[in-house]
């Protein structure tokens, strides 16, 4: 969201070129949706059940199709909205005004999904699967399981129970466990199969963003910014 926010309030200037400010801003949030994005899939997989967990991961990564569709959306509402200034030959000051306003929406509203995803983050309990098998609490698994069930939000309050560790779950796993098992071509299939499918769904929609409504902001953006009385629309 900070990221975002950037994004959308940067300018030029005479020490610093927007694309500079700009190129700052999508690194950072870059690096926030990198890491939010194995998160969301890992969680989801935690939580679903072994019938229910392709379609839950399926609904996880179909966001990204919403999330382009929506923005989308909105850069038509832009387009609809300030039509009256944009639609002339030679872009006047008007035209700018409302170019510079557009990026601005479509890039700000990136931030509304975020906020409902903060909200979820914090209120989330942790995985059950984490806590026995990472954790080794079998107390706290049990408690965030009751409170989970109960329709309460978050983990249950750590420090109220007694640490009760589970000495009969599976040993922690290794890198040297990972290769045993993987390097099994029954096991590696699976893997191979997953990560190809996933590789090969990015391209798919990375490579969409170069014809997206991103792109077009960028390049409007920079035409606004170094060439603002010869745009043409």
């Amino acid at each position: 969201m900070a990221a975002t926010l950037g994004l959308t309030l940067c300018s030029n200037s005479a020490s610093i070129d927007v694309v500079g400010a700009m190129i700052f801003w999508r690194v950072i949030l870059g690096i926030g949706v990198g890491g939010d994005y194995p998160i969301s899939s890992i969680i989801t997989s935690e939580f679903a059940t072994l019938r229910w967990r392709g379609a839950m991961m399926s609904s996880v990564f179909a966001s990204q199709g919403f999330g382009q569709f929506t923005a989308a959306l909105v850069s038509f509402i832009c387009t609809v909205g300030f039509k009256n200034s944009i639609q002339v030959n030679t872009c006047d000051a008007a035209c700018q005004t409302s170019l510079d306003k557009s990026w601005r929406i479509i890039y700000g509203f990136g931030a509304v999904p975020a906020i409902f995803a903060l909200y979820f983050r914090l209120t989330i309990p942790e995985t059950i699967r984490y806590t026995l098998d990472v954790e080794r609490d079998a107390q706290y698994a049990a408690a965030d399981a009751e409170r989970y069930t109960n329709g309460k939000y978050g983990s249950a309050k750590r420090g109220t129970l007694p640490y009760l560790r589970d000495q009969g779950g599976p040993p922690k796993g290794s890198f040297h466990d990972f290769i045993r098992h993987f390097r099994k071509w029954k096991n590696g299939k699976v893997l191979l199969g997953t990560a190809g499918s996933w590789f090969f769904m990015d391209i798919a929609f990375v490579r969409r963003l170069f014809s997206s409504t991103s792109d077009i902001a960028v390049r409007t953006r920079f035409e606004y910014f170094h060439h603002p009385g010869s745009y043409r629309v």
